[in-house]
């Protein structure tokens, strides 16, 4: 059912658019002094059944259960905001951020990043990797990924974790039924096809699974075209209702009246018949008066089965039936897709396909009982202590790849059962059924009830050891109590809690007490009312860098003439975008990367300086054949007037780039050049079919600077929409020479910034790289903003927060959440 287009772009306006050591390392500082952890379950080496006595690896000093708390941390909890919750706390279904901080904090991962974005594990780190390391062998057909687990770690209810519990996930996520938010399966594992498609040649793996898809595209087909099995009709309409229904619920939310849609309805609407707005936006994309409003009234159609005089009787599913059933009378699903934005037909064709590789999964399996790529082992490190290993082979480099496993390791005891876990060997078990969608189904029972080796674990508000999930989950709270098995050590603060609030509360709920932390709207407002009121001396903030950030786009298609981009992004002056964020609430950026990633290069400046006058867009108009008149201005290589439209999604004063916007159409008009600034609440999904040829919007970027997908213009290996929507495709095969060399250029340094795993050899590649971008000049960064974290310092100790400068937007404030602790009164 994923949305494509049409709804999301209405939705979205109204908002902004806007080295790796191995196993022997020194620094490992394995604890000798603490008591040795007796393993309930198998340590590295073990047989089955079998205990053994060893030694952990945790931090030296090490705070354990023994250790006393200061009253306030004793008895009183911590309490931070989240947004709504959807309840999936769970590291396999989580989906959303809410959700992710609640599991978060009863799980470690296999390996974790520190401030800088640099993937780290060690015995100082909440990882279950003691360390790992990343190799490819010397004709980069291979990469080789291994992790040394620790001893001695436990979970929150004192069983040890061990390769098998690393692996019982890494299974999980592979499986060919998971259904989950993990995109493990996206890497290129050694066996993984063959695997998942249980036939021993991987070579036909990709052929095997190409036929289910081919049968299942075959059964859509027909089915479009009116000859097909009715289950399959039944199917596709299915999915046209359900997307109908997000529709309507999403328009509902939004409160949307008919005016909002281009379209005419009673001022009172709101109030008389809001439940029908889905059927005017049904009219709208289909182009049928299923409903209207004129001279004072409404007139249905006929044709939905409905009548004006029970409008207000009707419920939101009789307008969501009525809609659909209009929709099939007029189009197909495909039509639907092309009207509604959504993606009904491929929907039901991977369902399909997923049903003929169930079948024939069903019938296979058994053939490939493990990942070829995937095995565990044992070695002793040069301190001398025997560790398990798990180690996973790639095909190919992919440097990527490494954030894949930050994956964390939930206890496979709990999830699968204590009899799959004693049953899983690590060789051909591993404590997961094969494709089963039953397994699947009893591990999304455990959504409620997060568990795992992390600083916390679930309680209830009277304290219980084994709450529900409705008692871990109540009244908007979810529940903690710390976890002393915690392997950096039993959490300061005893009790911990999570409490729902609205959005746009965060700043209040600090104020008021109901919450001890959160993440308000970074605002010079904020600020002042933190710094300058009394009524908020006791709160406290932190400003940190988002990750993303804001820049103008240019369609080199639309304007195919490289000095031409290059006038207009001289004639911008970016700094302007920090007005709509004052008081350093913002900082102008110079090349298309987060300036927190290690890739942004240190130091650059601006490659197209804003020059008020307009002498240096002249320059470059003059170079692109552009003549000048008597006058000083300056006319098209045809003779026209030159005229550029530049898109905004909100009004210039509403938006970070509208006054840059304004101010270049300033400059430019001493050129004679025009520039129309138009304000288009579809921009969005216009900018992805490349029909805008100047906008402005924003990336939101993520840890590794991997260019591919933005910056690759050669469409043979590139499919993404970003290169189209700036015209890198075009420029690949229709532009000059000058433009060819550096699209050839930028692609081979996207390529070998993406054939080593090596960060210090990425810096240099990508600091060109990001050059050769600007240098094509389709992209402008202009601003990257700051997110806020308030607190109240009356209550948390603002010195156990994490210090300044190893906050960064890859570690908050309360990323160390065991360390944190309250203040005694």
């Amino acid at each position: 059912m994923k949305k494509t287009k049409k709804l999301v772009a209405l939705l979205l306006c109204m908002t902004m658019i806007l080295s790796l050591a191995a196993c022997g390392k020194g620094e490992k500082d394995v604890n000798k002094d603490i008591t040795p952890t007796v393993a309930p379950t198998k340590a590295a080496g073990d047989d089955k059944g079998q205990e053994k006595t060893v030694e952990p690896d945790v931090p030296a000093g090490r705070r354990d259960a023994s250790t006393p708390r200061s009253a306030a941390n004793a008895n009183n909890p911590l309490v931070i905001s989240t947004l709504t919750l959807d309840g999936k706390f769970t590291p396999f279904f989580g989906t959303s951020e809410p959700d992710r901080k609640i599991y978060d904090s009863t799980q470690i991962t296999l390996i974790y990043n520190n401030e800088s974005a640099e993937p780290v594990a060690g015995v100082n780190e909440p990882t279950a990797a003691w360390d790992f390391k990343m190799t490819t062998n010397d004709d980069q057909s291979k990469s080789t990924y291994k992790f040394w687990i620790k001893n001695g770690i436990q979970f929150s209810d004192g069983h040890v974790l061990n390769a098998d519990d690393v692996l019982f996930n890494l299974y999980v996520f592979l499986d060919p039924k998971y259904d989950g938010s993990s995109t493990l399966y996206s890497m290129n594992i050694e066996g993984l096809k063959a695997y998942q498609a249980q036939i021993l040649d991987e070579s036909s793996a990709e052929a095997k699974l190409a036929e289910f898809t081919e049968a299942a595209n075959k059964k859509v087909d027909a089915a479009l075209a009116g000859n097909g099995e009715a289950v399959v009709t039944d199917k596709l309409w299915e999915l046209v209702k359900e997307s109908v229904t997000a529709d309507n619920n999403d328009l509902v939310k939004g409160q949307y009246t008919p005016e909002k849609l281009g379209l005419v309805g009673p001022e009172d609407f709101l109030t008389s018949a809001p439940q029908s707005i889905i059927l005017y936006y049904t009219s709208s994309c289909i182009g049928r008066d299923l409903i209207t409003y004129k001279n004072g009234a409404y007139v249905i159609d006929e044709a939905t089965g409905l009548t004006v005089d029970k409008m207000s009787t009707y419920t939101e599913e009789d307008y969501i039936n009525a809609s659909v059933k209009c929709i099939k009378e007029t189009i197909n699903a495909a039509e639907f897709d092309e009207a509604f934005g959504y993606t009904t037909v491929d929907d039901a064709k991977a369902f399909f396909a997923g049903e003929e590789k169930s079948v024939y999964l069903e019938a296979n399996k058994g053939t490939v009982k493990s990942i070829s790529g995937i095995s565990k082992g044992k070695e002793v490190c040069s301190d001398g202590v025997e560790r398990e290993t798990v180690t996973v082979v790639l095909n190919g480099v992919d440097p990527k790849a490494i954030w894949n496993f930050t994956f964390e390791v939930a206890p496979m005891h709990y999830y699968a059962g204590q009899a799959r876990h004693d049953a899983a060997n690590g060789v051909d078990n591993f404590g997961v059924d094969f494709s089963s969608a039953e397994f699947m189904f009893g591990l999304k029972e455990f959504n409620g009830l997060p568990m795992g080796a992390g600083p916390y674990k679930m309680t209830d508000a009277k304290n219980s050891e084994n709450p529900t999930s409705d008692q871990f989950y109540d009244n908007g709270i979810c529940y903690f109590v710390a976890n002393d098995y915690f392997l950096l050590g039993a959490p300061k603060v005893k009790y911990l809690r999570y409490k729902t609030i609205n959005a746009g509360s965060e700043l209040d709920s600090v104020l008021t007490g109901d919450v001890h932390y959160s993440d308000p709207k970074a605002s010079a407002t904020t600020i002042n009312k933190i710094t300058s009121d009394s009524a908020y001396s006791h709160l406290n903030y932190v400003l940190v860098d988002n990750l993303g950030y804001g820049y103008i786009g240019i369609n080199a298609e639309l304007i195919p003439d490289l000095n031409v981009r290059r006038a207009l992004m001289s004639a911008m002056d970016t700094a302007l975008t920090l007005g709509a964020y004052p008081g350093g609430l913002a900082q102008v950026i110079h090349r298309p990367v987060s300036q927190v990633s290690w890739a942004y290069p240190e130091g650059c400046t601006a490659m197209y300086p804003f020059d008020e006058t307009g002498a240096a867009s002249k320059e470059y108009f003059l170079k692109a054949g552009y003549k000048e008149t008597a006058d000083g201005k300056l006319l098209a290589p045809d003779g026209s007037k030159p005229s550029f439209k530049f898109t905004i999604p909100s009004s210039a004063d509403d938006h970070p780039a509208g006054q840059v916007f304004l101010k270049t159409q300033e400059v430019l008009e001493k050129l004679g050049v025009e520039v129309i600034i138009d304000v288009d609440q579809n921009l969005l999904s216009k900018i992805n079919e490349g029909v805008i040829s100047v906008w402005a919007a924003a990336w939101v970027a993520t840890i590794d600077p991997d260019m591919f997908q933005v910056y690759y213009s050669d469409p043979s290996k590139n499919q993404a929409t970003s290169p189209k929507a700036s015209g890198l495709y075009y420029l690949f095969e229709n532009g000059t020479a000058e433009e060819k060399e550096i699209l050839v250029r930028l692609n081979e340094l996207i390529e070998q910034g993406r054939s080593t795993l090596n960060v210090d050899e990425r810096k240099p590649i990508y600091s060109e790289a990001l050059d050769k971008a600007m240098e094509i000049a389709v992209e402008l960064p202009t601003y990257q903003r700051k997110n806020m974290f308030v607190y109240n310092k009356s209550i948390i100790d603002p010195t156990s927060l994490t210090p300044a400068d190893k906050t960064t937007p890859y570690r908050s404030p309360i990323y160390a959440l065991w360390d944190i602790s309250l203040l005694d009164k």
